[in-house]
């Protein structure tokens, strides 16, 4: 595999699983140095045993002062960051009626606020260097919303309009900045009260033998790996301010 990545560094959360240890284990594969957040010890201990180059921080995204830790340690470290890709997320169900303010400034903080805040503190890093690329991990639902997810639905669309925003800001820098917005992942994400809903009859009959997913079938984490690297690389020169949709073409069906 090509090395797009060697000499460069790479803060990545949510890293422990899914999406993010796709994703590291992707970039890590093509010479980079590797940060990974999550607040899941134990994945990343695991997932530092199978790549090479990676180091890894125990850290509560919700949390501004431990984010400004693991920054400022990077900087003492590293000096520099090439690479964001802001992944972390959790997901919040429920009903608008049953929904109280303190699982909205949760479901914020860790998908939307986090975001914020790390490209806030990076990007100064990012102008002094005069490279960068940033990739914030949106959702389908941001686009094309189910039931019982307006929390987190709003927490993705507002992470697409910042990233639009950021791409203006930071363009006159050489930065570029751009998000992907996956569809049905089968990932922890996808286990919904102990149950992998894509393997339900339900997902089963609508999104794959009617096709509701035109591919017919849930994607996988290492499929929006590819896309990430992609956008995190010198191969993308030209393209800032986007959203990638990855859904197996999924938002076209409506």
């Amino acid at each position: 595999m090509q090395e797009r990545f060697k000499d460069r560094v790479v803060l990545i959360t949510g890293a422990a699983q899914g999406i993010g240890a796709a994703i590291s284990s992707r970039l890590s594969d093509e010479g980079a140095t590797i940060i990974g957040l999550d607040i899941k010890e134990s994945g990343l201990a695991s997932l530092s045993e199978r790549l090479s180059c990676f180091e890894y921080e125990a850290v509560d995204l919700s949390s501004s002062s431990d984010i400004l830790r693991v920054v400022e340690k990077i900087k003492s470290r590293h000096q520099k960051l090439d690479v964001l890709i802001n992944n972390a997320g959790i997901m919040d169900f429920g009903r608008l009626d049953s929904a109280d303010l303190e699982h909205w400034r949760r479901v914020m903080a860790v998908n939307l606020e986090s975001q914020f805040y790390l490209c806030r503190l990076i990007s100064p890093m990012m102008i002094e260097w005069g490279y960068g690329r940033i990739v914030n991990i949106a959702s389908t639902e941001a686009i094309q919303p189910e039931a019982n997810v307006s929390i987190y639905s709003a927490s993705k669309g507002a992470i697409i309009s910042f990233t639009r925003a950021i791409a203006v800001d930071l363009a006159p820098y050489g930065i570029l900045a751009n998000a992907i917005a996956p569809g049905c992942i089968q990932t922890a994400m996808s286990i919904v009260n102990g149950v992998d809903e894509t393997t339900t009859d339900v997902f089963q009959e609508w999104y794959v033998r009617r096709r509701k997913i035109p591919l017919a079938r849930p994607g996988k984490p290492e499929e929006i790996a590819a896309v990430a690297a992609f956008l995190a690389s010198n191969d993308c020169s030209y393209v800032t301010g986007q959203t990638i949709i990855v859904d197996g073409g999924l938002t076209i069906t409506n």
